[in-house]
């Protein structure tokens, strides 16, 4: 028969077996914490064994931001280990620059190596694009070579490699959850990454702090080297404090194991060739100048704007905002934009600069590239050779823009310059920031007002005292124009077209003029310089040069407020013996600025009078 159960309580187990089961729970607990920290806090997420899950679709690009939270736990880190930086660093030359690394190179690149930006779609001011011209709009403005980032996308997120990832490494692409409202998505990341570069840079003579995911705020190690705090900036931000030489190692590790091993020679920078022409069909008033010092966007006028005679100005309507990064000039639609010189487009369309700015990139050879901003239609495709002065788009006011106008850019390796060169008497700011580079001359028509000219040519320049006389008038002087010297007058009052009734004051008529030995009989193009300074008046609407060549006399109008900071064509005349230009110092308003400066007669190859 089956036993009665007992009613007397069970005996209690014995001790030992509370032991082992908190051993077990311990245990257990640490290795999910360590794994879970090995997912979301490693320096290197990248797994080249990692089972392949579901692919993104085109639009993971494009994804909707997610509470990340606020709390971030440091990886462990052995204290009694010391990682160095990588023997070989990429130089700031590398982060910002890549030659002949456009649109079809990128995407042999990414379909060779293996993941699947190729093939991605992102969502640019309401137009698709393939990854590869997209990359080219976030990066080249903001001079980064997309070398970097895509390093960055497989370092952070193995997205260059790896297919089949979840649309979680393309929400967080470059590892960093900071405001998510902005920059959840791979372009949100890329544009943090790119802008968080750019100002680096621009803050290498300071380097403010390092600040990590955990919110330490560290001083960078000093001996970081320029390149490595540029990264570090980049890099801080999606690890936990303390880890930061662990993560440029690797991050350096990642970018030779994509594009090759990081020579060792110094790139032998030459001087870019002077082959630009005026990306306007005519001339049109400038309005911003480039900033030498430092052409980072910084917008903080009491700085100033260091222009490229020099001289800082404060004053915004005449000069620009402080970190103007080009040039600016007055036109409107429907004024169409041309290629300032022969070259391929790098990029055209809407740039995700922030702004959404329809934009054209054109790639020159020599390591020179120009740029096209705010345009309102663009004309051109990307990988189309044009010619100077083929159109390639239409002024516009898309993007930042406050105004239409055209934005014109000069990069050489990279880096903005200013095509007007450097025309200072202490050495240029812009050349010496740990980021910058010189500025030169690049301008094919005419030469810089700074330098020397032609042998063929003759200049004949207002503090010339054999060549050039003024009369009836007592000029004031500036320190501008063609050798750092300009002349001013208040302008007699002349013949008024719209008012002819008006008769013009009886006193004797002010003269300026320019006399010329021409080295050989020949044709000439006849050229004057109008500087661009203030002199307290309006500058005259429109005066008369008076070009006197074999075949007689010629009468040139010149609107001196448009042509400013410019070289003014008078026309090609013949000429067998002396020449000489004369300017009445008079325009139809009167009481207005006219400027007084150097004429050039250019020697015109194969022509004879």
């Amino acid at each position: 028969m089956r036993a009665t159960p007992s009613s007397s309580p069970s005996s209690p187990p014995p001790p030992w077996i509370f032991v082992v089961i908190v051993v077990i729970v311990v245990l257990g607990g640490g290795v999910a914490w360590l794994l879970s920290q090995a997912l979301n806090n490693r320096v290197v997420v990248t797994d080249p064994t990692a089972t392949p899950v579901t692919s993104p679709q085109a639009t993971a690009t494009e994804v909707a931001p997610i509470d990340v939270g606020s709390t971030v736990t440091p990886l462990p880190v052995d204290p009694t280990v010391t990682v160095a930086p990588a023997a070989r660093f990429l130089t700031l030359d590398e982060i910002v620059y890549a030659a002949e690394f456009d649109a079809d190179t990128i995407t042999s690149f990414l379909q060779q190596a293996g993941g699947e930006l190729a093939d991605v779609k992102v969502t640019v001011g309401g137009r698709r694009y393939p990854f590869p011209v997209a990359l080219l709009g976030q990066t080249l403005y903001y001079s980064a070579s997309p070398k970097t980032i895509l390093a960055l996308l497989e370092y952070q997120a193995g997205l260059v490699t790896q297919s089949g990832l979840p649309d979680e490494r393309y929400r967080w692409a470059v590892g960093y959850r900071g405001d998510p409202n902005r920059f959840a998505g791979m372009s949100g990341q890329i544009r943090w990454a790119v802008r968080e570069l750019f100002y680096a840079r621009r803050d290498l003579p300071l380097r403010p702090p390092l600040t990590y995911a955990d919110g330490v705020t560290l001083e960078a190690p000093a001996d970081l080297n320029d390149a490595q705090y540029v990264m570090a900036r980049v890099l801080a931000p999606t690890i936990a404090s303390g880890q930061i030489m662990q993560a440029l190692t690797q991050y350096a590790d990642v970018y030779v194991r994509l594009f090759g091993a990081l020579s060792s020679d110094e790139v032998a920078v030459a001087v870019p060739p002077a082959i630009l022409h005026r990306p306007l069909q005519t001339i049109k008033p400038v309005t911003s100048f480039f900033d030498h010092s430092g052409p980072f966007l910084t917008r903080n006028m009491s700085d100033g704007v260091t222009t490229y005679w020099g001289f800082v100005e404060t004053n915004t309507a005449a000069f620009a905002y402080d970190g103007h990064d080009g040039w600016d000039y007055a036109a409107a639609p429907p004024d169409l934009v041309l290629a300032s010189a022969d070259g391929k487009v790098i990029f055209a369309g809407t740039a995700d600069d922030g702004c959404n700015t329809g934009a054209v990139i054109i790639d020159h050879g020599d390591d020179l590239r120009t740029l096209y901003w705010h345009l309102s239609q663009v004309t051109v495709e990307v990988g189309q050779r044009v010619s100077t002065g083929e159109e390639i788009g239409v002024v516009g006011n898309t993007g930042c823009s406050k105004g239409p106008h055209l934005h014109f850019g000069v990069h050489h390796r990279g880096v903005s310059i200013d095509p007007y060169g450097w025309c200072g008497r202490e050495a240029d700011p812009w050349q010496t920031h740990p980021a910058g580079a010189p500025s030169y001359w690049l301008w094919a028509d005419y030469p810089s007002p700074c330098g020397p000219v032609p042998a063929t040519d003759v200049l004949v320049d207002s503090n010339d005292p054999v060549r050039f006389t003024i009369v009836q008038a007592t000029p004031q002087t500036v320190l501008s124009g063609v050798q750092n010297d300009a002349f001013y007058v208040v302008g007699q009052r002349g013949v008024d077209a719209l008012r002819p009734w008006r008769a013009r004051p009886f006193v004797p008529l002010a003269v300026a003029r320019w006399q010329a030995e021409l080295p050989v009989p020949g044709r000439y193009r006849v050229s004057v310089y109008i500087p661009y300074a203030l002199s307290g008046l309006i500058d005259s609407d429109v005066v008369y040069y008076q070009v006197q060549h074999r075949d007689g006399v010629s009468e040139v109008p010149v609107r001196m407020q448009i042509g400013a900071n410019e070289w003014i064509d008078l026309g090609t005349y013949a000429f067998d013996g002396p020449a000489s230009v004369v300017l009445p110092l008079r325009d139809s308003v009167g009481g207005r600025g006219v400027w007084i400066d150097a004429i050039l007669w250019q020697s015109v190859e194969g022509g004879q009078p």
